[in-house]
């Protein structure tokens, strides 16, 4: 059996859609983003999402943009973890490890998800994972995902 490689993307990268080409390194990871989307819809990859991500998306204050973004994530995954205890006991644990809330429960999501790779632009979450033995989802710049 063919079995899809299973991916998180943070909101970060589902963020990273709309910022605009402010920076050639923006720019790069917004077409990476948009490449690794149609590959999931190709059947390449199985995406998932989170309570988090809707979570964060909900906290938009301009009401369009919001809808916007809900619209393109719900288009652009294949499935969502939702809430539970477990996930929050471990994100706890995970901030114990010195991530962020948000970023802890990110992981943690993707961990319940059975995700192999956790795709994120924030670069201090991307260094507070890098060299450190923390879970066996490798989290990951989009631009980086594609290149391995």
């Amino acid at each position: 059996m063919n079995r899809k490689l299973i991916i998180y993307l943070d909101n970060c990268c589902n963020s990273r859609l709309f910022d605009g080409d402010t920076s050639p390194k923006v720019k790069a990871q917004a077409d990476a983003i948009r490449r690794i989307i149609r590959n999931r819809q190709r059947g390449k990859y199985f995406i998932v999402g989170s309570f988090v991500v809707e979570t964060e998306i909900g906290q938009i204050p301009d009401g369009e943009k919001r809808l916007i973004a809900e619209q393109y994530y719900m288009a652009s995954i294949d499935g969502a973890v939702g809430f539970s205890a477990h996930i929050i006991a471990r994100a706890t644990k995970l901030e114990l490890m010195g991530l962020k809330m948000m970023d802890a429960r990110h992981l943690a999501a993707a961990e319940a998800a059975g995700a192999a790779f956790l795709l994120t632009t924030d670069e201090k979450f991307l260094r507070k994972c890098q060299n450190r033995n923390i879970t066996a989802v490798k989290v990951i710049d989009p631009i980086d995902f594609e290149r391995r």
